[in-house]
């Protein structure tokens, strides 16, 4: 990798300016595959949320937690109702807050756990790439089913068509989601 960086010089890649804002066909999903097990832990989720949005204030740009509670020895635990009803609550409250009078900015899509024989333990079906081919199928109008709770909606989602995918911990610095999507919709 040091070679390389040394042998080839860095060159701009083309990109469309979108900078007076994002054009609907361009409809662009920042989605964060996570985990959670306390109201705390999706306080601090949902807080980091907020900060990307307000750092990349865009019609055509939504952001969504694709979650699953962490591994248990139990499909379900006796506190999963009530994060599911809090998460639930507030998502819209944040969809509330930043009403764009059309459609929902905030989404989520909570998995349930599934029964993993390898491990012997209940948890969410391949973690991060399962929770990301999980979300590919309902962008394309079917696989609803797999997730346990959406909350958003829905007909936004498959209308989606580039998504931008981030860590937990990643920021996502001011005005940097339309210059991505700018080079995503270049046509070279």
């Amino acid at each position: 990798n040091w070679f390389a960086t040394l042998m080839v010089q860095p060159d701009f890649m083309p990109r469309l300016d979108y900078s007076k804002g994002l054009p609907e066909y361009v409809r662009t999903l920042v989605a964060v595959p996570t985990l959670f097990s306390t109201t705390s832990e999706l306080d601090q989720l949902l807080e980091t949320m907020e900060v990307r949005y307000l750092a990349n204030k865009q019609d055509h740009l939504h952001f969504a937690l694709l979650t699953d509670f962490r591994d248990a020895p139990v499909e379900e635990l006796p506190d999963d109702k009530h994060l599911l009803a809090y998460a639930e609550k507030r998502i819209g409250d944040l969809n509330a807050k930043y009403d764009h009078e059309k459609e929902d900015i905030f989404f989520l899509l909570h998995r349930p756990r599934k029964w993993n024989p390898t491990d012997q333990i209940w948890m969410g079906y391949e973690r991060k790439r399962g929770k990301l081919g999980n979300l590919n199928a309902v962008l394309r109008g079917y696989g609803q089913d797999r997730f346990q709770l959406i909350v958003g909606d829905q007909s936004v989602l498959e209308k989606v068509k580039y998504v931008i995918t981030l860590d937990a911990d990643t920021l996502l610095p001011r005005e940097a989601a339309w210059k991505i999507i700018a080079v995503l919709a270049h046509p070279l």
